[in-house]
């Protein structure tokens, strides 16, 4: 009987700034939420849904977190019997019907009731009994080729498991791409049962879980059995968010200790295993649901786990791991087999053996419960002040809203969508929800008056051309007083798109005093104490606009100004199609550009010089070292521009050398080479 000691304040305040306090994650997941419900307006212009799964949706932030999407057609219907049909309308709808006989649960058949129009389900189809079936083998193929025909860093895509994946920035990107049920599968029907004996999951998100029903994915029962390419799995996600949704703390920070200890302890380098995280949330929910002796409380937390870990070895023990909604499922049952077996329990018994100081074997979690565990600290306190402060949140947020997705936007989607957002601001929203509806409207108005400007063409007449000019000005000054403090470069680079300089000017010197407060936030960069004085009782939506800078954003469908044209047209080739650049060095850069063309070789050799200081010596907290490339970059086309040909071919060495983060390489040797050429011919 192992002595399992309960937490001190101290390890729970630690637990709680690397996996998130309770309102921490409360904002990770209402800023994903409404992002969701935004989006699902846009999907309805295309020809893909789409749902973000997965741990980073669920609330945790951890750096080996994986970024899962599912993706499916939305006029392609699956039904679990014949009656529901009635509910669709054919042949706007395609329906497909969910066959189980002679398949292991939780693996389905999907035949064709209805003729499809798209062109990757046509071509994934094969005959089996004068019937026609969806081969998972075939689709999961055809949308590979799919994502890799995209173009950029989606090229790389290759196929694990279920999804097409690739790799962005060190961080897998895992897509899905599926079909959706809007019920609720026969063979999970038990599932309800239980879970009302239970009395979990509330019965709020059990009716919300059956109500959205469920998803069915690519992957057989057998992927190494060419004979089951045409088997499918029923997948729960939606439904595991809304059980991870509605735990309390105490049992998410488990749910993190669990991912941590399995990545950093069981799955360490010298002890490769077969299991994998989807197994730690598994465990959490039997747990949840069967031990109504066990306190979820944060000071009772290491039992919590202590717990948990004793039910995975008996598992491991059983070679059997139950699916949580079906568990004539065992999901041990290729992967937990013979002498995989024997060494993980032998592997996981050591663990036990150790007690609960096997924690300490973790560098995430040692240095958080080394001295507890030994002087077993027992005082504890959960006041949420103590664990995080208001700066630290407005933080967390800003990290959130400039991580969220700018969603490029063509010209006819965007009256609808402005239709949609003032729908949505009449909901009761939260404080959190609201600023994430105000920094949408802000990219959307943003991209519209882009949108406007790629329009403005010789052929129009000059009557138009100013009346398109004026409305797209328009928009970005909309724009500018909602957004953060940076966002007025968008509104100076119109300007200087437009050949109006002295205007561009102008925003630059606002922007220059915007970003110069000492209460500016950029990424984790803030003086928190001169922050919490100056924004001490300013409401959120206005302390957005009045200290939070972020990376300025171009996109690929949008041309901004003519000197990025070659670094666009590279991460359109080769990285995810959107540029991103630290505000400070837009800033000088459109300082140089602006008083080169009008003129005024004093004042732009001057801002040449702050942006090459700036490079020398800022120590990455206006210059991240992930954007030290695109900003070695800028700082060449910005010497190019002034006749400083080598500085500028230095500059472009440099840019070389750092993490090709904005994958421009290929720009970059363009310019070399043009430099080259050039002072030869002198």
């Amino acid at each position: 009987m192992h002595h399992i000691p309960r937490l001190s304040e101290a390890v729970y305040v630690g637990m709680c700034r690397f996996v998130g306090s309770p309102i921490e994650v409360r904002i990770r997941r209402e800023v994903a939420d409404t992002e969701e419900v935004v989006f699902r307006r846009v999907c309805i212009m295309s020809v893909f849904n789409r749902m973000d799964s997965g741990s980073h949706r669920e609330g945790f932030r951890l750096p080996t977190s994986d970024r899962d999407t599912m993706f499916w057609p939305p006029d392609h219907k699956v039904i679990c019997d014949l009656s529901q049909i009635s509910l669709y309308r054919i042949p706007r709808h395609t329906m497909i019907l969910m066959e189980c006989e002679d398949l292991l649960p939780g693996f389905i058949k999907l035949k064709l009731m209805t003729p499809s129009g798209n062109q990757n389900v046509n071509s994934s189809l094969i005959l089996s009994n004068n019937e026609i079936y969806i081969s998972s083998f075939l689709y999961r193929a055809n949308m590979l080729e799919f994502q890799q025909a995209v173009g950029g860093i989606a090229r790389s895509s290759v196929q694990h498991g279920p999804c097409a994946t690739f790799n962005h920035q060190g961080r897998e990107n895992d897509f899905a791409y599926c079909f959706r049920s809007h019920h609720w599968p026969d063979i999970a029907l038990p599932w309800i049962q239980r879970c009302q004996l239970k009395n979990w999951p509330p019965d709020y998100v059990l009716s919300s879980i059956i109500r959205d029903g469920c998803h069915v994915v690519p992957i057989s029962s057998s992927p190494l059995n060419p004979r089951s390419g045409w088997e499918w799995r029923i997948s729960f996600s939606r439904a595991e968010q809304q059980l991870v949704y509605s735990m309390n703390h105490c049992q998410f920070l488990c749910y993190g200790l669990l991912k941590i200890f399995l990545k950093e302890v069981i799955n360490s380098t010298e002890n490769e295993s077969c299991l994998c995280s989807y197994f730690m949330k598994t465990l959490v929910f039997w747990v949840i649901q069967n031990d109504n002796h066990l306190t979820w409380v944060p000071d009772n937390l290491l039992v919590c786990f202590w717990t948990c870990f004793k039910l995975l070895i008996s598992w491991v023990n059983r070679g059997e791991c139950p699916n949580f909604f079906i568990p004539q499922n065992n999901m041990f049952r290729v992967k937990v087999v013979g002498q995989t077996q024997c060494a993980l329990f032998d592997h996981l018994f050591g663990l036990y053996c150790k007690g609960i100081s096997c924690l300490l074997l973790s560098p995430t979690i040692g240095k958080y419960l080394y001295m507890p565990i030994v002087d077993r600290t027992l005082t504890f306190r959960t006041n949420e002040g103590s664990i995080i402060h208001s700066c630290r949140l407005d933080m967390c947020l800003f990290d959130e809203l400039a991580s969220g997705e700018n969603y490029a936007t063509t010209f006819k989607e965007v009256n609808e969508l402005f239709i949609y957002i003032e729908q949505i601001q009449t909901y009761r929203l939260s404080l959190f929800q609201t600023v994430t509806v105000q920094d949408f409207l802000c990219k959307l108005l943003k991209n519209f008056s882009w949108s406007l400007s790629g329009q403005i063409t010789e052929e129009l007449s000059n009557k138009k051309r100013a009346y398109m000019y004026d409305k797209s000005v328009q928009m970005m000054k909309r724009s500018t007083n909602i957004g953060c403090a940076s966002d007025i470069l968008y509104l100076a680079m119109l300007y200087f798109k437009n050949c109006q300089y002295e205007q561009s000017l102008r925003c630059l010197r606002r922007a220059q005093d915007k970003m110069s407060k000492p209460y500016i936030i950029y990424g984790r960069s803030v003086n928190e104490e001169v922050y919490r004085r100056a924004m001490a009782g300013v409401s959120l939506s206005d302390r957005m606009r009045k200290c939070h800078i972020c990376s300025i954003s171009l996109l690929k469908i949008y041309v901004y100004i003519d000197e990025f044209v070659p670094e666009q047209l590279a991460n359109k080739a080769d990285g995810i199609g959107s540029l991103l650049i630290p505000p400070l060095v837009m800033l000088h850069m459109l300082f140089v550009l602006n008083h080169h063309r009008l003129g005024d070789t004093v004042r732009s050799q001057q801002s040449l010089q702050d942006l090459h200081t700036l490079m020398l010596y800022d120590d990455g907290t206006y210059v991240p070292g992930e954007l030290r490339d695109i900003s070695w970059q800028i700082l060449g086309i910005c010497q190019q521009t002034c006749g400083d040909y080598m500085g500028a071919l230095n500059s472009f060495q440099c840019s070389l050398k750092q993490y090709p983060f904005s994958a421009i390489q290929k720009a970059t040797m363009f310019r070399i080479q043009g430099i080259s050429d050039f002072l030869l011919q002198i």
